[in-house]
């Protein structure tokens, strides 16, 4: 769980809190090599060929004797992470007629990592598009969210709906049936999430009311009514408000469906020159006032505790969600915390029936509830929740055990002071799930790439080298050859 204060970007982790300085700029680069070493750490390093499938069989993820009359799910994964193996271990013990085999995607070169990344991901899609040897694949199978996200739109995969029809327990009404819906396409759904979180804004609701969308018109119209020590995160830069209000929604700019940029909007324009009004400096120089008001904050909901910090934080008990500035009135989003599961449109029938026996397993009840939880405190046993179920009744169990105290309070800092967050009621509770299914949107990540070209010419404007104008065109041209990449 992440928490976002005026200073502090909380890491709550397995075991601890971690705290780091918002301003630090090595925050990015700390999180994608901690992120990256997880990943290759897990890997079992191997070269996807026309042997890759001998590889699988050979690798150890059942005890039992091995039946020649199994059917093989060939499951394309990048690097084995420890819960997929497990998981894929126990299934294929069970006497159900079928077997996951772990084709592993991952191989190490001389390459660099972003390049031999790039080059993995092609060959996964590669051999999902023009062979019949992947039967299912994750989220997680790409390095780059866009590639997985443009296999869904080419029609690579098979509607989900059609297993739930004859599934007891995995179904339109066990599962949230708001996040299924926001992950239609067409009213297929291809792809299904295991856990969610919400990305959103904390806006002073003195300043900017009770709306729980605004557009950037709205935006600069309340900004102009803050006092003149007002403050965006508890800063007053340009790097602050962008960070604050653009770049958080970037994806909004892009349609991947269409193959369409829109950086050249009027919207995102406005938005860069409302930026550029402010201060340019070092970011690390920059006085923090915690005394000052505080127009906006972001913030991460993966929690019923999450909403106190942020409140807290802010020092401000009645402050609204509003979420981030939208051209469509979509300001907030929903992301996936975990895996997202497809099975292969190209594979047989029977293929497909077992792909989905292995899927389900992720959605029942006690596998949702158990892995929704992170231990923080291996001597008391206490948990914390760390992201929201899709599974119903896994969500309820963790919503009445936050009621009823039974995980532990979260700790944090703010303007010099050390919080403890509360414990909400039942009705705090369903007032955060009604904001939750108040939101539309399921986020696609852009690219670490096309983010930094993005940042990149946006702080070359911002340090006056280029107009905005020129600004303008060099991301829209760049940004629409790499969607017509992905397209």
């Amino acid at each position: 769980m992440f928490i976002v204060t005026n200073k502090f970007l909380i890491i709550i982790g397995a075991e601890d809190f971690m705290f780091i300085q918002k301003n630090d700029k090595s925050i990015k680069a700390f999180l994608l090599g901690i992120c990256t070493l997880l990943m290759f750490t897990s890997c079992n390093k191997v070269v996807p060929s026309e042997n890759s499938s001998d590889k699988a069989k050979s690798d150890n993820i059942s005890s039992k004797e091995t039946n020649t009359d199994d059917v093989v799910i060939n499951f394309a994964v990048l690097g084995k992470a420890d819960y997929i193996t497990s998981a894929a271990k126990k299934f294929n013990e069970a006497d159900n007629g079928y077997r996951i085999e772990l084709i592993d995607y991952f191989n190490e070169s001389d390459d660099s990592a972003s390049r031999a990344l790039k080059l993995q991901d092609f060959q996964i899609m590669q051999d999902i598009i023009n062979t019949d040897d992947i039967d299912m694949v994750t989220s997680l199978s790409f390095s780059e969210e866009a590639n997985y996200r443009s296999l869904i739109e080419k029609g690579a995969f098979t509607d989900l709906y059609e297993f739930m029809q004859n599934d007891t327990e995995v179904n339109t009404t066990t599962l949230n049936n708001h996040i299924l819906s926001v992950n239609e396409m067409n009213g297929c759904l291809f792809t299904i999430p295991t856990y969610y979180v919400a990305y959103t804004m904390l806006g002073d609701s003195a300043y900017v009311g009770n709306k729980i969308n605004w557009s950037f018109d709205e935006l600069f119209s309340h900004w102009e009514k803050m006092p003149d020590n007002a403050t965006i995160m508890g800063e007053r830069t340009k790097e602050a408000a962008y960070r604050a209000f653009v770049a958080p929604n970037l994806s909004s700019f892009v349609d991947f469906e269409s193959g369409n940029v829109n950086f050249d909007s009027d919207d995102f324009r406005k938005a860069l020159e409302f930026c550029n009004k402010f201060e340019y400096g070092n970011q690390e120089k920059t006085d923090i006032d915690f005394n000052a008001p505080m127009f906006c904050n972001e913030a991460s909901i993966s929690s019923f505790m999450g909403i106190y910090p942020y409140k807290l934080g802010s020092n401000n008990p009645n402050a609204t969600f509003v979420g981030f500035p939208s051209s469509n009135g979509e300001g907030a989003y929903l992301r996936s915390f975990s895996d997202c599961f497809s099975i292969s449109a190209k594979s047989s029938e029977e293929k497909q029936q077992g792909a989905w026996e292995f899927i389900r397993l992720f959605f029942m009840t006690e596998w949702q509830e158990e892995h929704a939880l992170s231990i923080t405190n291996r001597t008391s046993g206490y948990a914390t929740q760390q992201c929201f179920c899709i599974n119903n009744t896994a969500n309820e169990n963790i919503k009445r055990n936050t009621v009823d105290k039974k995980y532990s309070p979260a700790t944090f800092e703010s303007k010099g002071e050390t919080f403890t967050t509360e414990f909400p009621s039942l009705e705090d509770c369903n007032a955060l799930e009604s904001y939750l299914n108040s939101i539309d949107r399921w986020e696609v990540r852009l690219d670490d790439s096309i983010v930094g070209v993005i940042d990149e010419e946006v702080m070359t404007y911002f340090s006056d080298e280029i107009s905005i104008d020129e600004c303008i065109n060099r991301i829209q041209n760049r940004t629409s050859i790499w969607i017509s990449e992905k397209s």
